[in-house]
């Protein structure tokens, strides 16, 4: 029998399995197995960290029915905490990403800011009777605004997978971000992520593509504060201008939970 030494992580409700033990079989099957929350740990998802020099960590993400994704916003912000935690870093590391480069800063225990890739351009395409803002924050997410009082009653997993599962979205797919101003800054955000196929309690990278939106076609300023199903608040620090965003910030919550070991 093998095992696997871990910490269970989680940001504002999004949680992970987090791991730096070489030589996992990280096969779907193995990966779902590990992130199932009956006969397993439980997670959103699983994250395999290696040490590719001083400060610097390449990361490997997996979604919790074991596909790969190129990043995980508030998974990268779990990472920080957990390298920063261990000993094996100081507070600031770069992280090699399926999605490239990623930043990380720890400014307090359980509290880090990232830098995230600029998003891609906005594709507005209409989905049966959503109008969707298209974007990609590190993976693919479709933002929609809602009106005032129509977030909390929103189905969310039917919307979710008739957007994610569409045809104008195949064959990817996509996150799906449903978003309502509550102010002309500050908005709330529920999200439907691909690959978990539910709802979950925050993204990281939705945030960021709420965000971008917010700036680019609701003249929000350059600071973002958004609410989660979580109920958690995190920041977003827009460097950019009207043309294009060369970045965004993306500041919150990272802790660990427990640690343990996995029998496999």
């Amino acid at each position: 029998m093998s095992s696997m030494d871990f910490v269970k992580m989680e940001g504002a409700g999004n949680d992970f399995v987090v791991t730096s033990d070489p030589d996992l079989p990280e096969t779907p099957e193995w990966i779902a197995a590990v992130c199932n929350r009956r006969r397993g740990i439980g997670a959103d998802g699983l994250i395999v960290l290696s040490r590719k020099g001083e400060d610097r960590f390449r990361m490997r993400y997996y979604n919790s029915d074991g596909s790969r994704a190129g990043m995980c916003g508030n998974g990268l912000r779990c990472c920080m905490e957990y390298t920063a935690r261990r000993g094996l870093s100081g507070d600031h590391v770069l992280f090699d990403t399926d999605s490239g480069e990623l930043e990380a800063w720890r400014l307090a225990p359980e509290l880090v800011r990232i830098r995230l890739a600029p998003p891609k351009p906005f594709r507005q395409i209409r989905i049966g009777d959503f109008e969707c803002f298209v974007t990609s924050t590190g993976v693919p997410h479709a933002v929609i605004p809602v009106r005032n009082g129509e977030l909390d009653r929103s189905d969310l997993i039917k919307i979710g997978r008739e957007i994610r599962f569409s045809k104008e979205l195949a064959p990817e797919g996509a996150n799906v971000d449903l978003i309502e101003f509550e102010e002309q800054n500050v908005l709330r955000i529920r999200t439907y992520e691909r690959g978990v196929e539910d709802e979950t309690l925050a993204c990281g990278t939705g945030m960021a593509a709420a965000a971008a939106y917010a700036f680019l076609f609701r003249g929000s300023g350059a600071e973002v504060k958004l609410k989660t199903a979580g109920g958690d608040i995190l920041s977003a620090t827009l460097d950019g201008d009207m043309h294009g965003l060369r970045g965004i910030f993306l500041s919150g919550p990272a802790k660990c939970v427990f640690s343990g070991t996995y029998q496999y």
